[in-house]
């Protein structure tokens, strides 16, 4: 029922993008000490990718949206290193893909309350 909702299935894929995420982070810092390891990422999380057309921001007229742009994916980053994975930054990734999850969670359970509450049921 709720896959047909446009913000559920956002809500999903943000879910789904920050635990393949994490995993890769952490087969990140388990191969830290191997030879010849290479950190790896994925590409960031591209909401135009799950929204329905119908979702999708129109302009009204010229200009109009131009200011938002989408960041590059930063790659993943090598080391010339016996270890080339950077600890620090691959700990802050993690915890920055926990907030992502935390917020995928938060408008799912959000949206799902507005939901419950316009059908009347809390």
């Amino acid at each position: 029922m709720f896959e047909n909702i446009g913000i559920f299935r956002v809500a999903s894929g943000m879910i789904s993008h920050a635990t393949a995420q994490q995993k890769v982070t952490a087969l990140n810092i388990s191969n830290a000490e191997t030879p010849g390891y290479t950190a790896k990422t994925l590409k960031n999380f591209d909401i135009s990718d799950r929204a329905p057309r119908e979702m999708a921001m129109r302009s009204s007229r010229q200009g109009h949206l131009s200011s938002f742009t989408t960041l590059p994916s930063q790659g993943a980053r090598t080391l010339d290193t016996k270890a080339p994975v950077d600890l620090e930054s691959e700990l802050l990734t993690s915890a920055q893909i926990e907030g992502d999850h935390q917020r995928a969670v938060g408008i799912y359970r959000s949206t799902l309350g507005i939901l419950r509450s316009s059908l009347g049921k809390m």
